[in-house]
């Protein structure tokens, strides 16, 4: 399975627009890192680290103390995009 940038910020928007929770949200990030570890995942070796730092900080969204705004979540969107 391929990842890119474009899929992350393709999952956040899914949840800006109110069409996945939080839980999903951090849900998805998590199995996205966990197959990442596990060399089940393809990433273009450029977007390897902020694909790594996004899943980092997505996987635990549903967490209060880990929970991002919706502007963080914007602002997260912008350094996916700008890779």
């Amino acid at each position: 399975m391929d990842l890119a940038c474009d899929d992350l910020v393709a999952a956040i928007a899914e949840h800006l627009a109110g069409r996945i929770s939080r839980g999903q949200l951090a849900a998805w990030a998590f199995d996205r890192f966990y197959e990442l570890e596990q060399g089940e995942l393809i990433v273009p070796l450029d977007e390897e680290a902020i694909i790594r730092d996004a899943l980092d900080e997505l996987m635990f969204a549903d967490d209060e103390p880990f929970v991002l705004s919706e502007h963080e979540l914007r602002q997260l969107m912008d350094r996916l995009a700008q890779v």
